[in-house]
Formats: C-alpha cells, sequence, structure tokens
C-alpha cells in the first residue's frame, strides 16, 4: 500500500512540475545546437537538399528501369521526399493544433 501512495505522489509532483515548466519547453533561445540544426535544415531546403532529393529520384528510377528495384520503391522515394521537404508545414500544423495561440 505505501508503494502505491508513493507512486501517486511522484506522479502527481511530476504532473505540477510538468504544468509548471511547459514553457520552458516552447523556448526559443540561440544555442550552439539550435544554430547546429538551423544549418542542417537551411542545407536541406537549400541547393544541397533538391540536390540530393534530384539525384535520389533518378538513381532509384534507373533501378527501375533495370527491373533490379520494384516501382513501389520508386513511389515510396517520392513520398519520403515530399515528408522531408513539406516537415515545416507538417510541424507547424501540430503545433497550431498544441499552441491555438
Amino acid at each position: 500500500m505505501n508503494l502505491f501512495k508513493l507512486k501517486y505522489r511522484l506522479t502527481k509532483i511530476q504532473l505540477i512540475l510538468f504544468y509548471l515548466f511547459s514553457n520552458a519547453a516552447f523556448a526559443n533561445g540561440e544555442t550552439p545546437v539550435s544554430d547546429g540544426l538551423r544549418y542542417i535544415v537551411n542545407a536541406m531546403y537549400g541547393a544541397t537538399g533538391i540536390a540530393f532529393a534530384t539525384i535520389s529520384v533518378m538513381i532509384v528510377g534507373l533501378l527501375c528501369l533495370g527491373h533490379f528495384l520494384k516501382w513501389t520503391i520508386l513511389g515510396y522515394t517520392i513520398i519520403g521526399i515530399s515528408i522531408i521537404f513539406g516537415a515545416g508545414s507538417i510541424v507547424s500544423g501540430i503545433v497550431s493544433m498544441i499552441r491555438p495561440f
């Protein structure tokens, strides 16, 4: 019985801490990590990402023409590229559902 009370007390404390510090999860601070991630995102959305996407579709398409891969793999490749380039819109939609302001 004491174990249940301890577990309930910890859960209550965790919920209180989550409520108090939930704004820290949406912080917009400038850190070296955020600079590195911004560099990767800019590279993927820039000329580098477009070149990788073009080359991957060309290679997979040629392998499908040579009957080394199934044509569904080309579809998966195009869907994956669409998800990668549409990731910003997907994340913005999810965040707007969580934070409506």
